[in-house]
């Protein structure tokens, strides 16, 4: 079921992280705009290539970060895990996301984007051993590829209950989790 993990030494592990809704609370963006529900997800009151518009391009761009999600993967950076982004936007953002993610202090990593559904390949054939994904569909493949997959709870991933998916609340209860990582040497 698992993938052999990356390891540069004892303890060290590539770590997948999403973008949208992980680290950066695009919900918020959206809900300021539109009427929309959180309740399913993708939103399908939003049209099909939405995020390639200008107007989706613009509020990408716009999106805050999660509360502590910067402190906690920089923990795991500093520590010498791999931190990858991995996300489903659009490639006409990459320019947006690269400068985001400098922007906001996240810690430099490769970024990768893949068409929703591609993760648990990506993630199966890279050797990532922790991902971070709220996506309900993306964690369910992914929990089969990886060790543990950590998920910030919003309403369309409520009713996740699975063995290797994790909900958390906020990313400040993630330290906790970071800290236990590195303290143990652990390798999911």
């Amino acid at each position: 079921m698992l993938a052999s993990k990356w390891m540069e030494g004892p303890g060290r592990m590539r770590i997948g992280v999403d973008i949208c809704n992980t680290i950066a609370n695009v919900n918020a963006e959206i809900l300021r705009s539109y009427d929309v529900s959180l309740e399913v997800y993708p939103f399908p009151e939003l049209p099909a290539g939405f995020f390639s518009t200008p107007e989706g391009l613009t509020l990408l761009a716009r999106a805050k970060p999660l509360a502590g999600a910067v402190e906690v993967l920089k923990n795991y950076a500093l520590h010498g895990h791999e931190i990858i982004y991995i996300t489903s936007r659009p490639v006409i953002a990459a320019n947006i996301t690269r400068e985001w993610l400098a922007v906001h202090g996240f810690p430099r990593g490769s970024i990768v984007f893949l068409p929703r559904g591609y993760k648990k390949v990506f993630a199966t054939h890279y050797g990532i051993g922790l991902f971070f994904e709220d996506d309900p569909i993306e964690a369910a493949g992914l929990q089969e590829a990886v060790g543990q997959v950590y998920m910030p709870a919003w309403p369309y991933n409520r009713n996740v209950r699975e063995r290797y998916i994790q909900r958390f609340t906020s990313w400040k209860d993630m330290q906790n989790h970071s800290d236990c990582h590195l303290r143990l040497r652990m390798v999911l």
